[in-house]
């Protein structure tokens, strides 16, 4: 089985990316490649949701790794140390138990797109595996449910939460696929440290110096 890192980036990521890359160098093996995919779009924010929903088109591997460029990673990983029993791992809350401005920032968002109400928010923490065929079907989905492709789609609604979506998509339709782990229940420590390329990266060089050297 193969697995490749994917990274969608762009020119506000730039400051932040080159130490992503490092960081890959450093402690990621067993992958087969890491695909960059950049370039930059008017509507930016959503557009980089619709390429990482596309990821399967850019690379051929089995298991997908999508991260950000403000995410680094903090120790040694292969691709099993986002998996369990062959499974890629899926943290998953239930908007019960999630902050009140996170429910309102995405539960009307995820219904919409499914036609029902999710239970869970799955948009917990980078990185995010799949295998490929969840994406292809996902965007299937997409048009079989909306009559427009996932772009069409995320563009006109203005708003949108790819890795809430896809993951409430794949709890309804492909649930023995991911090893879902409930957080209310267990969090297992994070392997990467998440930034915001928005911020200046003078606030994280501490830190990410200590990490890479």
């Amino acid at each position: 089985m193969t697995t490749d890192i994917y990274i969608k980036t762009c020119n506000h990521d730039v400051p932040y990316h080159k130490y992503c890359i490092q960081s890959i160098e450093k402690f990621c093996t067993g992958f087969r490649d890491t695909v960059v995919e950049s370039g930059e779009h008017p509507r930016g924010y959503l557009w980089q949701q619709v390429c990482k929903m596309h990821a399967d088109t850019k690379t051929n591997a089995d298991m997908i790794l999508v991260t950000d460029s403000d995410t680094i990673f903090v120790e040694p990983v292969t691709p099993e140390s986002f998996m369990h029993e062959g499974k890629p791992i899926w943290l998953i809350t239930p908007f019960a138990s999630v902050s009140p401005d996170a429910r309102n920032a995405w539960f009307n968002v995820i219904t919409k797109f499914l036609g029902e109400e999710p239970e869970y928010e799955t948009m917990r923490r980078q990185p995010f595996m799949f295998p490929r065929e969840v994406l292809t079907e996902f965007r299937k989905f997409c048009v079989g449910k909306h009559g427009v492709t996932i772009g069409e789609y995320v563009l006109r609604e203005g708003a949108f939460s790819e890795y809430n979506c896809l993951g409430n998509f794949c709890l309804k339709h492909y649930p023995e696929l991911f090893c879902w782990i409930n957080t209310d229940i267990e969090c297992p420590p994070a392997k990467v440290l998440q930034m915001w390329s928005r911020a200046p990266i003078s606030q994280n060089m501490e830190t990410i110096n200590r990490i890479l050297q």
